[in-house]
């Protein structure tokens, strides 16, 4: 009877062992698995830590990696960009800049429109075409004035002289924005311009010399003092301005007078006046409108002026040697 209990407790003996044997290697087992997944897990977590750091770093820095990236193509293949903050920066003030230009032109649109309406105002048949025309600068407006017309894409003509000596940089400006360059003698003194004919042609020479100076050009476009028409000359030199017109054009000059008159050379010092006097006045075939940019008024018209011609179908144009002269009759 001995040996079969004995036999039994070795039989759980065995048993014992075996389940004891059976946990630790499943508990190994599942260590094992354990320290698999977290290394694993560090792993793809340290990858995508680098990852991230590399195209934020590609990025400029930015928290948002897909609103800093800009697809382009070369050379037929796409390539990816990674925009700095610097570049960034410049993209959304060019973006301001274009909405900005928009907004300018959807508010000239409009202002032209407005300006056009005038109750009554029946626009002359014919081409309508306007030569602006600018004496006696440049000065401190001139720059202002230019300004307005570089806004509306309108060319204009600016008659000179050697007055405003700080200001002749507007000569080379108005030259290089497209608009005509003129000679009104040096000094605008009548006792000086009408002393005689070679008095005249010494004053023309000293302004050429300061429009060559500043456009790297001869001009060959002329205004005199008071217009062909003047008779103040008769004080200083009966009969010299049927001689000058004659002796202008002989020497290649082309002179040009004006048919509308804005007002600003005495009528009116208000802006409003002026740019009555001229739109009123505006003709179908064309109009060489006299004004003065030394007249700080005068020139606070000229954007409402360019409003109500475009608004009417007239159209702007700058000078030159073959446009219509609108010469005056000669008094003296």
């Amino acid at each position: 009877m001995g040996k079969p209990v004995e036999k039994v407790i070795e039989f759980d003996k065995e048993n014992r062992r075996r389940r004891v044997s059976g946990f630790f290697v499943m508990f190994l087992a599942v260590l094992f698995a354990a320290v698999a997944i977290f290394v694993t897990a560090g792993i793809s977590v340290s990858v995508l830590v680098q990852t991230a750091s590399s195209d934020k770093e590609k990025a400029g820095g930015s928290s948002d990696g897909f609103q800093d990236v800009l697809y382009t193509m070369v050379d037929g293949k796409i390539v990816k960009q990674y925009l700095s903050e610097e570049d960034l920066i410049a993209e959304q003030q060019h973006v301001e800049e274009l909405e900005k230009e928009l907004e300018e032109e959807r508010k000239a649109a409009e202002e032209i429109k407005n300006a056009g309406s005038v109750q009554g105002y029946v626009p002359p048949a014919g081409p309508k075409i306007v030569y602006l025309t600018f004496d006696d600068g440049p000065s401190e407006h001139t720059g202002r004035l230019l300004d307005v017309l570089k806004k509306y894409d309108v060319k204009a003509t600016f008659f000179v002289t050697c007055a405003g000596a700080n200001y002749r940089g507007m000569i080379k400006r108005a030259s290089n924005e497209g608009h005509s360059i003129g000679l009104h003698t040096c000094s605008h003194n009548y006792a000086n311009v009408y002393t005689n004919e070679d008095a005249f042609f010494a004053e023309i020479n000293q302004v050429s010399n300061v429009v060559k100076e500043q456009t790297g050009k001869e001009s060959k476009l002329i205004r005199f003092p008071g217009g062909s028409s003047n008779t103040v000359s008769a004080k200083y030199n009966k009969g010299i301005m049927s001689r000058l017109t004659e002796q202008v054009q002989a020497k290649g000059y082309a002179y040009f007078d004006w048919n509308v008159i804005s007002g600003d050379a005495g009528g009116t010092t208000n802006a409003d006046m002026v740019y009555n006097n001229i739109v009123y006045k505006l003709k179908g075939d064309y109009s060489i409108v006299l004004q003065h940019d030394i007249k700080g008024f005068s020139v606070d018209a000229v954007e409402k002026v360019i409003q109500f011609g475009k608004a009417n179908g007239f159209t702007f144009k700058a000078l030159d040697v073959n446009s219509p002269t609108a010469h005056h009759r000669v008094n003296n």
